[in-house]
């Protein structure tokens, strides 16, 4: 009965040490198996040959070649699933059955510095403007030997420096020559813009009570909108209503003359010079020529050398 017993017991023994024996290997199994997940895309920057490592595994092996004359690239994805499983890998698919790879997805390291140069194009144009650094995208593939190229500079229509996001080329010297390339962008910017305090008249000359600063989004701001500082001198051609953006077509200059100034008018005769009073007919500048009256009543065309003085033209 004892040895029946110890029996038993030696049977049990060994079950337990063959389980433990099963769930180390299943757990070591587990635990070191090698498993890859594949994403439907890659930015891999210049590389041409790609190997495991850029897929998140530790091996070095090759799995897929881009050719050189591609900057993106799509293959089935099954293609870099057989490389996995001939050494050993379990797979998890993308969900596409696609990959693409990109390369220069950083732009080679220059996204920054074309970004930067085309903020210095808005910042020109609006000294006054709040913005992060421009988004920049590809308009077009880039070239396989980009990474080769450098910058000279960028050009944009200056109607798009009003837009949020749009196009623009950059001029860039390669190992041979020069070659033009084209982006876009998307960029997020204020910029501050002066409104009517209330209703401005025509022939109205803005002082600094008519108006005052506010900020908008850059694709708001209107057609020849006055931006950042106003401009002195400033007077309404036409009707400009309150609370309305003001634009330069609402205006002129105001001229250094108006009509109805007093002038002192000169007129030379023989070897001497006489003075009168006169009063400005039109408007104008200096060096333009206008109409004067005298205070006798003669007309004369004189042109003016000062806000107050005219010389009267024989």
């Amino acid at each position: 009965m004892v040895e029946h017993d110890l029996a038993k017991v030696g049977v049990a023994s060994s079950n337990l040490v063959s389980r433990s024996i099963f769930l180390f290997f299943f757990l070591t199994s587990f635990l070191f198996a090698k498993t890859i997940t594949l994403l439907p895309h890659y930015c891999v920057d210049e590389n041409l040959e790609l190997n495991a490592q850029v897929f998140g595994a530790k091996e070095t092996f090759k799995v897929i070649v881009i050719p050189k004359t591609k900057s993106t690239f799509t293959v089935p994805s099954l293609h870099v699933k057989s490389e996995f499983e001939k050494h050993g890998y379990s797979v998890v698919d993308s969900k596409t059955g696609v990959i693409t790879f990109e390369r220069f997805c950083n732009m080679a390291g220059k996204k920054d510095e074309i970004a930067q140069a085309l903020l210095e194009k808005f910042e020109k144009k609006y000294p006054c403007m709040i913005s992060d650094l421009p988004e920049i995208t590809l308009n077009t593939p880039l070239p396989y030997n980009f990474k080769s190229y450098s910058l000279i500079k960028i050009d944009i229509k200056d109607s798009v420096l009003r837009r949020r996001k749009g196009s623009f080329k950059a001029l860039f010297k390669t190992p041979t020559s020069e070659k033009k390339i084209y982006f876009k962008f998307v960029i997020d910017a204020t910029v501050e813009v002066f409104k009517a305090k209330h209703k401005l008249f025509n022939d109205k000359i803005l002082s600094n009570d008519d108006f005052e600063k506010m900020t908008i989004k850059i694709d708001k701001l209107p057609l020849k909108a006055i931006t950042c500082t106003m401009p002195k001198n400033l007077m309404t051609k036409n009707y400009v209503s309150a609370n309305s953006i003001l634009t330069m077509n609402k205006f002129e200059k105001k001229k250094n003359v108006l009509r109805g100034d007093k002038l002192h008018a000169y007129i030379r005769e023989g070897m001497l010079v006489i003075e009168s009073e006169a009063t400005a007919l039109q408007d104008g500048n200096i060096d333009d020529t206008i109409q004067i009256k005298t205070d006798n009543g003669k007309l004369f065309r004189a042109k003016l050398i000062s806000k107050y003085k005219a010389i009267i033209l024989q």
